[in-house]
């Protein structure tokens, strides 16, 4: 089980979002790449990783904490559809966002200077749609980047937008995310 701190898109966009992958699935298809593709019922924006273990004391605890965190609303907007977000995630099928990081952000230093911890892992915000499922040689991964390129501009992802009103703390076990709690944004 893993655990994560992260935001939900409302029903409307995950509609939306379900038809950009059918769009960008084509081209994997088109090249014979198998993907994972993220379950519509998960689709999230991570904000910080809590790590893979829970119990009754650190939710407590953890509960304590982050309902100190004060946040307004916002909106988040989502961007272009890429490939590799890093090397260590080459295979990551991704939407960044065009609107909302900055807010992400600046809730991540609150998030990471309230926890405590030694967290200082680079902070990409993203919706993530999907894993390839092979390791892709230089060349493929080239006309795969590229090919994504030229149709994301099509996808009119620039209209998916939703608004942030709470932040939830994720479980997610075999691929099923449970809220396991909900801190509200400022209204």
């Amino acid at each position: 089980m893993n655990y994560i701190l992260g935001f939900l898109p409302d029903e409307e966009s995950n509609y939306k979002i379900r038809k950009v992958i059918g769009e960008v699935g084509m081209v994997f298809d088109d090249f014979g790449i198998p993907v994972r593709w993220v379950k519509p019922q998960t689709y999230h924006v991570s904000l910080y990783y809590l790590g893979n273990n829970d119990s009754f004391i650190k939710r407590f605890f953890l509960k304590r904490k982050l309902s100190k965190i004060q946040f307004p609303s916002f909106d988040i907007s989502l961007g272009n559809v890429k490939v590799g977000i890093s090397r260590s995630y080459r295979e990551l099928i991704y939407i960044d966002l065009k609107e909302g990081g900055e807010q992400l952000r600046e809730l991540l230093l609150k998030v990471r200077k309230t926890l405590g911890g030694d967290d200082v892992s680079m902070f990409v915000p993203h919706l993530t749609i999907g894993r390839i499922n092979k390791d892709l040689s230089d060349e493929e991964r080239r006309n795969v980047i590229k090919d994504i390129g030229n149709i994301s501009g099509k996808l009119n992802t620039g209209k998916i937008k939703f608004r942030v009103n709470a932040m939830y703390y994720i479980e997610s076990k075999d691929g099923v995310y449970s809220l396991k709690m909900k801190f509200d944004a400022l209204p």
